[in-house]
C-alpha cells in the first residue's frame, strides 16, 4: 500500500476531543514499560539534572505518565496543535494525580522550530520520546533532523508508531477492529494515520543510508514500528 501523507498537526476542535476521551491507557502503559526496560537494561537512571521531552504530546497522556514513572526530573510535552497543548494543561489541571505533575510542563511549537527554543536550553534532553508522531511529519528528514537536533550524546530516543499495514485489506481490517472501540472520528482518523504511516523498511533504509547508524528500528507486534538508540 502506497503512502498518504495526512496533514501534521491535528487541530480541529472534534478530532482532539474524541483523541482525548479515547482509552488508550494499554498501550501508554506499555511504551512507559518499554522505555523502562530500555533504561535499565542500559543501566541509565533518571534523576533531577534530567530534561525528559514529550514530542507531538497530544492531550499529554503519556506526558502525564513520563512525570509520574521519574518525579525527580523535569517533563516538557510539546505539540504543534494549539488545541491539544490546551487540552493537555486542562487534564493536568484537573488530574486527580496533579501534586505529583509539578514537574511537567508544556510548549505549543512546530517541532522543526524546537531548536529555537530558549526554555530547552537549560538543560541537555535526556530521554526523548514520541508516541504516534512520525506519521504526521510529511517528510523523514524532517523528524531525523529535529532529534539530531534536540539530541546530544546523553540523549535516548524512544519513537513509536504505528506500522503501514502491507494492503489495503489489511488496513481495512484493522479499520474494522478499531471501530468496535472508538468513535467515527476517530477510527476515520486511525485509518489516515495507518495510510500515512512507513514501513520497517522504509524507516531502515532511511537510517541506513543518512548516517544514523546508531539508532535502530524494530517489529513491536504487526501493528508498531519503534526507533531506538542515540543520534
Amino acid at each position: 500500500m502506497e503512502r498518504i501523507p495526512e496533514p501534521e498537526l491535528m487541530e480541529e476542535k472534534e478530532q482532539v476531543i474524541s483523541y482525548d476521551e479515547a482509552d488508550f491507557s494499554e498501550g501508554e502503559v506499555n511504551l512507559i514499560n518499554q522505555i523502562n526496560h530500555y533504561l535499565l537494561r542500559k543501566d541509565i537512571s533518571l534523576n533531577e539534572q534530567d530534561l525528559i521531552v514529550d514530542l507531538g504530546c497530544g492531550p499529554g497522556n503519556i506526558s502525564e505518565k513520563l512525570a509520574i514513572k521519574w518525579p525527580n526530573t523535569e517533563v516538557v510535552g510539546i505539540d504543534g496543535s494549539k488545541e491539544m497543548i490546551l487540552r493537555a494543561e486542562y487534564n493536568k489541571s484537573i488530574s486527580t494525580n496533579q501534586k505529583k505533575l509539578k514537574n511537567l510542563s508544556y510548549i505549543c511549537s512546530d517541532i522543526k522550530d524546537i531548536k529555537s527554543n530558549n526554555f530547552l536550553l537549560k538543560k541537555r534532553i535526556s530521554l526523548l520520546v514520541s508516541n504516534s508522531l512520525i506519521h504526521h511529519i510529511t517528510n523523514l528528514e524532517d523528524f531525523f533532523n529535529t532529534i539530531k537536533n534536540l539530541s546530544s550524546n546523553i540523549t535516548v530516543n524512544f519513537h513509536k508508531d504505528l506500522k503501514r499495514p502491507l494492503d489495503e485489506k489489511s488496513a481495512q481490517g484493522l479499520k474494522a477492529q478499531f471501530s468496535t472501540k472508538y468513535n467515527e472520528i476517530l477510527t476515520n482518523d486511525y485509518y489516515a494515520s495507518l495510510r500515512a504511516s512507513f514501513t520497517f523498511k522504509e524507516l531502515k533504509n532511511f537510517i541506513l543510508e543518512n548516517d544514523l547508524s546508531s539508532l535502530d528500528v524494530f517489529e513491536d507486534g504487526n501493528k508498531y514500528l519503534i526507533v531506538y538508540g542515540n543520534v
